[in-house]
């Protein structure tokens, strides 16, 4: 199934499928493609889906990625995963 997937993080290299075998719950978690040096792969939690009619007379899902932390919290939690500070997302 064809899906659009995103976040409102600053997630600069993160890779999110375009693909799924079937529509995530929220409540799920789907996991970048991006691998990290330190082996690193971020996951994040499917917050909600909203069904969108495309220029080519589709439907399809647009599944919006998210976090229960504070934004500050989850970047002193994630810059240093992805070898950056946390001013550069801030």
């Amino acid at each position: 199934m064809r899906v659009v997937v995103r976040t409102n993080l600053d997630l600069v290299g993160e890779s999110w499928p375009c693909e799924l075998p079937c529509l995530p719950n929220s409540g799920d978690y789907i996991q970048s493609t991006t691998k990290h040096d330190s082996g690193f792969q971020l996951k994040l939690k499917v917050m909600d889906t909203v069904w969108k009619f495309s220029a080519m007379r589709k439907w399809y899902p647009e599944i919006e990625l998210g976090t229960m932390q504070t934004l500050t919290d989850f970047y002193e939690w994630y810059a240093p995963l992805v070898g950056r500070s946390v001013p550069s997302f801030i």
